[in-house]
């Protein structure tokens, strides 16, 4: 799947995080070239796809962590 895509076919968020200083740098630079190229560097979908990709791998992992609940034992009717 491609990174960029047309202008035209990217609808615009708005997407607030924190990080590194150089990064924002590259990701500025990238937009400006990609601008200048006609196309868009979509922040929005990428996070997006990123941050379901990073979900899908907490809940395997929190999934492999939490013992399996424990069922209620039945009393066997013939045993008492």
């Amino acid at each position: 799947m491609a990174i960029l895509k047309a202008k035209n076919q990217v609808k615009t968020r708005t997407l607030s995080v924190r990080v590194d200083a150089d990064l924002l740098a590259q990701i500025d630079a990238l937009r400006i070239d990609a601008g200048a190229a006609g196309f868009e560097f979509d922040t929005a979908e990428v996070c997006a796809r990123a941050l379901a990709t990073a979900v899908k791998s907490a809940r395997a992992e929190l999934a492999a962590a939490t013992p399996p609940q424990a069922t209620p034992q039945r009393l066997d009717s013939a045993a008492l």
